[in-house]
């Protein structure tokens, strides 16, 4: 009986993590690829959105270098991106994004763009 149950643990375990989609340490960055890239891509463009629509720069984006993806207190996507400001410039950037949903303002957008000063806001 104890062989059948040990059997039915390994073939579980087995299971799990066959389907599983993709594994990473705990911590540890991920660069994103297909349908969470083109998601991660979406809520970027959001949070530029935001930027604009406040006090911030108007940007839109150009090319998409790198997407990565770390799971902290909340989750950090960290792009690398070219994007072009509001007098048709074109910028290389790096921009982070650091959701805390359970937070009020939980979001915080960082944007770092060759030859130009830092700009972050936080919003929901």
């Amino acid at each position: 009986m104890s062989k059948i149950r040990l059997c039915f643990v390994f073939a579980c375990a087995f299971a799990a993590l066959s389907f599983a989609e993709e594994t990473y340490a705990l911590g540890g960055s991920k660069t994103l690829s297909g349908w969470k890239l083109r998601v991660a891509v979406k809520a970027l463009e959001n949070s530029l959105s935001k930027l604009a629509a406040g006090d911030g720069p108007s940007y839109k984006i150009s090319k998409v270098y790198s997407v990565s993806q770390q799971v902290v207190a909340g989750v950090i996507n960290k792009y690398n991106v070219d994007l072009v400001n509001g007098v048709n410039e074109v910028k290389n950037c790096n921009i982070q994004i650091w959701s805390r949903e359970w937070l009020p303002n939980g979001k915080v957008l960082t944007v770092n763009c060759d030859g130009e000063s830092k700009v972050e806001i936080k919003y929901n």
